[in-house]
């Protein structure tokens, strides 16, 4: 394993504090910052690594490199850390890099932190007005050649696919004129198209949601504009292939109270949960509007639509998210877990504009545990799909790992079969959390759910992590191959996988 230091810089503070973490669940123990960046060639491996397994595994996660200047920071405010493993000939190599973000260029020429509370400006400090705050940290997403890190609160910034090096802010060659872009947009499997939007695109809370639709060699052909009841948490949403689906949450942020309060989003039931619906031909003149109970939806798998009735998989939540954001307008609540659920949404039965909407959906159960993070065969998104994966908990498997800071840990994955409703499930034993998992089909004729998942794994006990490729289609089967990470991961959110082929035009 090679150690990578930091490249050298010259403080611009002479008072600098001393490096201490906060004693606080976000900072410590086995979610404490990791701060590597390094090299490791041929990872340790117990089986064998699929000779077919050719390309790059991604993921990225929040890791501050300073402690934070705000007293409760949230760990989903730390800098982006991207994580790759190459696969090639039954062989891996790791890398692992800050995003050099301006955000992280102005802390570590201070060597301190700058930027305050998450999203909040009124807390940083004076010296970084006007810089942009984003740290990339959320998502990666490959389109047109490149390989962007996400954050729903900035703009992209483009990585080199290869050596992970920063090449800076990416507003599509200047098109893009909005302070934010979505942390989740989809790659249409048919067209090539990246469908994207954007939500307090002001820099500030706003109600204004853009949406946008950018072509395969990545020029925006297309920027619409609507309103939404009011500003809140957007941080999914389902694009099937003839509609757009978004979630209107009562987790609302507001400009004015930001001055006193820190906490960027608030809880706030009474603000009521609303779903639109949006042609992607017609566009949003043809919205249509739903009521809904007051929910939150986490993360969404696939949707899907059939005439006038739009299926909607995706988890949904009973509560806010308080693990992030406890405070709330109605007294003190406690978080509710998300669970997999499936809605119909007629569109015959919508209305033009929220205020008016009555009619709602159908919703059932898709299992009856609660997870998050759902993937599908990415060549089959937008379409109905038979095969789907998601981090879950399954207390009949094993005892629960220890709460971390964004809540309980998952303890298994599971493979979930809509056409037989059979599920599979991995589980990786005790004191171990997998997190998101990534599908990479065994090869671009192969059929939906015929391909590889990996997930890295959280050991807590021994404080560092596996990466696991398991088949698909058979999680209970074990590991194909585990690798041996030989130091700690931070806990990552999403990833994505880019095959060789593609690499190599780069």
């Amino acid at each position: 394993m090679t150690i990578t230091p930091a490249r050298p810089t010259t403080s611009t503070e002479v008072d600098s504090p001393p490096i201490v973490f906060p004693d606080t669940v976000a900072f410590r123990g086995f979610f404490a910052p990791v701060r590597i960046e390094a090299d490791v060639y041929d990872l340790e491996v117990e089986g064998s690594i699929p000779k077919d397994l050719n390309g790059s595994f991604y993921r990225v996660a929040a890791d501050a490199q300073y402690p934070p200047s705000h007293e409760n920071d949230i760990y989903i405010n730390g800098d982006g850390m991207v994580t790759m493993v190459r696969f090639e000939k039954g062989h891996a190599d790791l890398r692992t890099r800050f995003v050099r973000t301006q955000r992280f260029e102005q802390e570590r020429a201070a060597r301190r932190s700058l930027f305050g509370a998450y999203r909040n400006v009124f807390t940083d400090d004076p010296r970084v007005a006007g810089i942009d705050d984003g740290n990339a940290n959320t998502a990666l997403v490959w389109h047109a050649g490149k390989l962007l890190a996400l954050k729903e609160a900035a703009r992209p910034y483009e990585l080199d696919p290869v050596t992970l090096e920063t090449r800076g802010i990416y507003d599509f060659n200047g098109q893009l004129k909005s302070r934010t872009f979505t942390a989740h947009p989809k790659v249409d499997p048919v067209t090539g198209q990246l469908i994207a939007f954007a939500y307090n695109s002001s820099g500030r809370p706003d109600e204004d949601v853009l949406l946008f639709d950018i072509a395969p060699t990545g020029e925006i052909t297309r920027e619409q504009r609507f309103r939404a009841p009011y500003s809140s948490m957007m941080h999914d949403w389902l694009v099937t292939r003839e509609h757009v689906i978004f979630t209107f949450s009562p987790m609302i942020s507001d400009w004015e109270r930001m001055k006193d309060e820190p906490q960027y989003f608030m809880w706030d039931p009474p603000k009521g949960t609303y779903v639109a619906v949006i042609p992607r031909e017609e566009g949003v003149a043809g919205i249509r509007w739903f009521s809904s109970p007051t929910v939150m939806e986490t993360h969404s798998l696939n949707a899907y639509s059939e005439g006038d009735i739009v299926t909607a998989d995706h988890f949904i939540a009973n509560s806010g998210w308080f693990s992030q954001f406890p405070k709330t307008t109605v007294g003190p609540m406690r978080e509710a877990p998300p669970f997999p659920k499936r809605w119909k949404l007629d569109l015959r039965q919508g209305s033009s504009s929220w205020d008016s909407a009555t009619a709602s959906y159908t919703e059932t159960a898709l299992f009856d545990c609660p997870g998050d993070m759902p993937r599908v065969d990415p060549r089959i998104l937008m379409s109905k799909n038979r095969h789907s994966w998601v981090g879950a908990l399954d207390l009949g498997l094993g005892p629960m790992p220890d709460f971390g800071p964004m809540g309980p840990p998952f303890n298994c994955l599971v493979h979930f079969d809509d056409h037989t409703g059979a599920r599979t499930r991995f589980y990786p034993g005790p004191d171990s959390a997998p997190e998101e998992p990534v599908f990479v089909p065994k090869g671009p004729d192969a059929a939906e759910g015929e391909g590889y998942l990996i997930s890295v794994v959280s050991r807590r006990l021994l404080n560092r992590n596996d990466i696991v490729i398991l088949d698909a289609t058979d999680l209970a089967a074990g590991p194909i191959a585990t690798l041996k990470v030989p130091f700690r991961l931070r806990y990552a959110f999403h990833g994505t996988w880019i095959p060789a082929a593609e690499l190599e035009n780069v």
